[in-house]
């Protein structure tokens, strides 16, 4: 591959994946209802106040794929509207109303994020700008993915949440990364998480349909060390 064009498979990758999250929210609102996002947001944050999505949270990039690409109505759940499609993602829906007018490129793109499951990742090493070696914490898998913005800000050791795309064109590449990277004396209560879900569920090893199974313990784990975290630094602020 001559330099350069990495670079520009990654920017038009980003470009198409962009146009495609700018179509799927406004079908959300519209086929979903405008309060689904909402009620998506209480579920992920795991929170029974009332909650609005803020277009300014610093977690939309991660929250916004798991919405679009994950969220699905339970049949039990209360629907935002009463025609709101149940167990189904919106990306589901989204393409079996619109495949027709799609490019192949938008269908596998579609296709590669749908029902992507969470894990814990500790950064191996990186290439700036480019890629991201990784080890799935909770799969005890090592995978390479091209990426050239979270590879740009992490580091060696470092602790991150996150989905994986299924493979497209031979590559693999991040869904959605948390906003906030975790420390390396985190990885023992990941560590942890790994022993009770592997007690509880009777396996040997963790699949992807455990993770899914074990999505609301992975997220939560991540979401109460995130908020150990800025407490602590804020506790800091306060001492000076």
């Amino acid at each position: 591959m001559k330099s350069g064009q990495g670079d520009t498979g990654n920017r038009l990758f980003r470009e198409m994946e962009a146009a495609l999250m700018e179509r799927m929210l406004p079908f959300a609102d519209e086929v979903y209802g405008e309060d689904a996002i909402d009620q998506a947001l209480l579920l992920f944050l795991d929170d029974e106040g009332a909650i609005e999505f803020d277009a300014a949270d610093p977690l939309n990039p991660f929250f916004l794929p798991w919405f679009l690409f994950n969220w699905v109505i339970e049949p039990t759940d209360v629907r935002p509207i009463p025609e709101a499609p149940v167990n189904k993602t919106i990306a589901e829906t989204f393409l079996e109303r619109n495949e027709a007018s799609l490019s192949a490129d938008t269908i596998a793109l579609i296709k590669a994020s749908n029902r992507r499951p969470l894990s814990f990742f500790e950064i191996l090493d990186t290439v700036p700008g480019k890629s991201l070696q990784l080890h799935d914490l909770l799969q005890d898998t090592k995978l390479e993915v091209e990426d050239d913005s979270a590879s740009i800000s992490l580091h060696k050791g470092d602790i991150i949440i996150g989905s994986i795309m299924g493979e497209m064109n031979g590559k693999l590449r991040p869904l959605a990364i948390g906003p906030f990277s975790l420390e390396a004396s985190d990885r023992a209560e990941v560590i942890e998480l790994k022993a009770e879900i592997l007690a509880n569920s009777g396996e040997k090893a963790i699949t992807e349909v455990t993770l899914h199974q074990q999505e609301a313990f992975v997220l939560g784990l991540y979401l109460d060390i995130l908020d150990a975290m800025l407490d602590e630094q804020d506790d800091e602020v306060l001492k000076h």
